[in-house]
């Protein structure tokens, strides 16, 4: 059996080529039968942070991966890594957890937090401020 960092690496390592989403559905078939826990959030957000402005599907394996673990802790990881290093599909990943909250006022506070951090990418920022817009 891979470990999961191994199972990462993998799909790091494919992350610029033309076979990256049919390696990542692969590398995420495997976590799900092999490390499915809350525990694989955390690795997997931090390959996320490493690659900002990459996409990782619409919302894709990982996504659907981690959005198992929903109101389960899912969403404590996923503002972790928000406040390490948020990405274009982490801040993604924020909004689809904002129009499923009855109460987004602390998640809306993240994003806006975000949209103003002058040290993040452009693309990061003004993603957080257009998903900001749409819950004003």
């Amino acid at each position: 059996m891979m470990e999961l960092e191994e199972i990462i690496k993998t799909m790091e390592n494919k992350i610029d080529s033309d076979d990256f989403e049919v390696v990542m559905i692969d590398c995420m078939e495997t976590v799900e039968s092999d490390y499915n826990e809350l525990s694989s959030i955390e690795p997997l957000l931090q390959m996320i942070e490493r690659h900002p402005l990459t996409s990782f599907g619409s919302p894709g394996p990982i996504v659907h991966f981690v959005e198992t673990f929903y109101k389960k802790g899912y969403e404590e990881k996923l503002i972790s890594s928000l406040k390490r290093m948020p990405t274009v599909h982490t801040v993604w990943m924020l909004h689809r957890i904002i129009n499923g909250t009855e109460h987004p006022e602390h998640y809306l506070s993240i994003l806006k937090q975000i949209s103003e951090d002058e040290s993040y990418q452009k693309e990061i920022r003004d993603m957080a401020l257009e998903f900001l817009s749409i819950h004003e």
